[in-house]
């Protein structure tokens, strides 16, 4: 190795712990675009990872140089020289894509970019390609080495380990908000949320519900039969909540909710929807049970009602209970 590429090869080393200190995957992205840049300084590469389920690539980063319109863009199951990369994993290296039946034209035409030359390699992990790293029109501006091969390789392996590390963070970090029986958020994480709000000084309505007569069926059916109740809750709860609403199970059979931008007019509107669902669904059809379960809600809005935390979660807790013992008064004065 040249004594030229030395200095190449201490940059990757800071890279490398600067990658392996971070689980979060915004910032493995942002140190993998700053390290590639100082390892190899190409003019114009591309970062595509693996879309979910699929072997679809999307376009992640892309180089100061390249075309930020590439972002977020999608290529198809085995499209072009990167799904040929990610397909086959194996590095490739192509002097002029335009006689080259592997490449596809199709992101050029979409972005007035010209593609002269590619130079890819795969991002591996565990035996998993996670996604393609990509130097384009490199070729124009230097003879590609094998050292260059060498150092471009190393660097895809050790940040296909990173990305795959700060994922396993995020589905942990994920788990941990959620709560396992009905799916939705757990209640440390919706106090977290509330919480924030109210520092950011968001307008917000919560609300609270509590199962009706929830104690008799599982008397009768037992605790198992509730269990899944309130799982089969959560999903219809779940399939109910429209972008940036927050539903958690509080506890027992309470579910909580935090909706954006609403007031109490909105809360009010919208335990009306979540009341007629839950009316709506026949539960426990599996068990041969066929239950129908109604809820009691509260709610309050941030700032009409209160302007902090407590307070709001209290108030709506409070009104739940009023609606609660409303319904029991009602119901003894029908029999």
């Amino acid at each position: 190795m040249s004594a030229s590429r030395r200095p190449d090869f201490a940059t990757f080393v800071r890279v490398a712990q600067l990658l392996s200190s971070s689980l979060d995957l915004d910032v493995v992205l942002r140190e993998l675009l700053s390290g590639l840049d100082r390892l190899l300084q190409p003019a114009n590469w591309s970062l595509l990872l693996r879309e979910d389920g699929s072997d679809a690539l999307v376009f992640r980063l892309v180089s100061a140089a390249g075309d930020e319109g590439l972002l977020g863009r999608r290529l198809e199951a085995g499209e072009g020289i990167a799904g040929w990369v990610l397909e086959h994993d194996q590095r490739v290296l192509v002097r002029d894509p335009a006689s080259d039946a592997r490449f596809s034209g199709r992101v050029d035409q979409l972005t007035g970019f010209d593609t002269r030359s590619i130079v890819a390699v795969p991002l591996r992990a565990e035996g998993d390609v996670l996604g393609v790293i990509e130097l384009v029109n490199e070729l124009e501006a230097r003879d590609f080495a094998s050292e260059d091969f060498q150092i471009l390789e190393a660097y895809a392996d050790f940040a296909a380990i990173a990305i795959g590390n700060a994922r396993v963070h995020g589905d942990l970090l994920e788990a941990s908000r959620n709560d396992p029986l009905s799916g939705l958020r757990n209640s440390r994480y919706f106090l977290w949320c509330v919480e924030r709000a109210v520092r950011a000084g968001e307008r917000f309505a919560l609300v609270f519900f509590d199962m009706d007569r929830f104690k008799s069926l599982v008397d009768e059916h037992g605790h198992m039969s509730g269990s899944e109740a309130l799982a089969e809750v959560g999903e219809v709860l779940r399939a109910s909540l429209v972008d940036g609403e927050i539903g958690c199970r509080f506890g027992g059979d309470e579910f909580a909710f935090l909706l954006p931008e609403a007031d109490g007019e909105r809360a009010a509107a919208r335990s009306a929807t979540f009341a007629a669902t839950i009316r709506e669904r026949v539960f426990l059809e599996g068990r041969g049970i066929s239950a129908r379960l109604d809820a009691s809600f509260g709610w309050a809005s941030h700032p009409e009602d209160a302007r902090e935390a407590d307070a709001l979660l209290r108030l709506a807790d409070a009104r739940m209970y009023e609606a609660k013992r409303a319904s029991r008064w009602a119901r003894g004065r029908s029999s």
